[in-house]
């Protein structure tokens, strides 16, 4: 079934503009609980960033992208690994963080936070690293 290119309405638009505030009010209280609160050994292989925050529309939801930055010669093995157990760390204190998120903000309905790992990060830094690799190849004039 094709979606329709209508125009938003405005009570649609309002929806829009409404989720992409509260996307954004999760990102900043969870990456604060996430840097200040939580004290997990797997979170301290790599620096951890919240990048991302897509509420449901229920608000019943919400997937929390996150990002890591490990050393700079890390393997990539080891850039997995820390990956990984970043998500595990954030998995287990779910619960932990969808309380601390209920305490603080004053909403009808918390949704409960599951994590991923934003690939567009390292996408973009494998981009940067080709750039540089054919700048380097090229004689310079």
């Amino acid at each position: 079934m094709a979606r329709s290119t209508r125009p938003f309405t405005a009570r649609e638009a309002g929806s829009v503009d409404r989720m992409s505030r509260v996307n954004d009010l999760l990102r900043d209280t969870i990456a604060e609980v996430v840097s200040r609160e939580l004290k997990d050994p797997r979170l301290e292989l790599a620096l951890l960033s919240v990048t991302e925050v897509r509420a449901s529309r229920d608000l019943r939801n919400a997937t929390v992208f996150i990002s890591t930055m490990t050393a700079p010669d890390a393997t990539p093995e080891e850039q997995t690994r820390a990956g990984q157990a970043a998500i595990e760390a954030l998995t287990s204190a779910a619960p932990f963080i969808h309380r601390t998120i209920r305490r603080r903000l004053h909403m009808k309905r918390i949704p409960w936070p599951t994590f991923e790992l934003d690939s567009r990060i390292a996408g973009s830094a494998d981009i940067q690293e080709r750039i540089r690799a054919l700048s380097e190849s090229q004689p310079s004039s």
